[in-house]
């Protein structure tokens, strides 16, 4: 559960070989629905391919209701750019919360082209939680993983900036 979100994030393809040949599969297409994916039956994973930083930020906040290595009630990562320092091309991606790991635009949308403030925050955490289909479970209930989630968006850009070098100004 916590790979693909991370993979997701950071823009990550992968090679599906089979008989065939292969193809490339964007991770974040990958997933299709609860434990169903874009793999065909004669298809293997045989490479996934991370491209560098190349000074982006990125972080990934597991929030578990035992231990670290428990099964997340909400996986959250984060990947963007720092241009004159407002956040730019950002990918929000949320997995355990939801039937699959997914992308959530609205709140790519709210962070894209902003300074970060603690009302940015907000508003990203506030679209990502109107905007992800949350499924509850053992783990938490809808509600508790759609509140984790507004609250945690946050702390996942704040998490990408606080490991940056000090050499951007927030």
């Amino acid at each position: 559960m916590d790979l693909p979100p991370v993979l997701a994030a950071l823009g990550a393809t992968a090679t599906l070989k089979s008989p065939h040949g292969e193809r490339q599969v964007n991770v974040d297409e990958l997933f299709t629905g609860y434990y169903e994916t874009a793999i065909k039956r004669d298809e293997l994973i045989s490479e996934v391919s991370v491209p560098a930083l190349r000074g982006r930020r990125a972080a990934y906040l597991k929030i578990t209701t035992r231990s670290a290595d428990d099964w997340p009630a909400l996986g959250i990562a984060v990947a963007f750019g720092v241009d004159n320092d407002k956040i730019s091309d950002a990918r929000v991606v949320v997995g355990a919360a939801t039937s699959m790991v997914m992308r959530v635009p609205l709140a790519e949308r709210v962070l894209n082209g902003a300074a970060i403030t603690d009302e940015l925050l907000r508003e990203a955490g506030e679209a990502a939680a109107q905007e992800a289909p949350i499924s509850g479970n053992a783990r938490g209930s809808r509600g508790y993983k759609r509140e984790l989630l507004r609250v945690c968006v946050g702390r996942a850009v704040c998490q990408a900036v606080a490991d940056a070098p000090r050499s951007i100004g927030f």
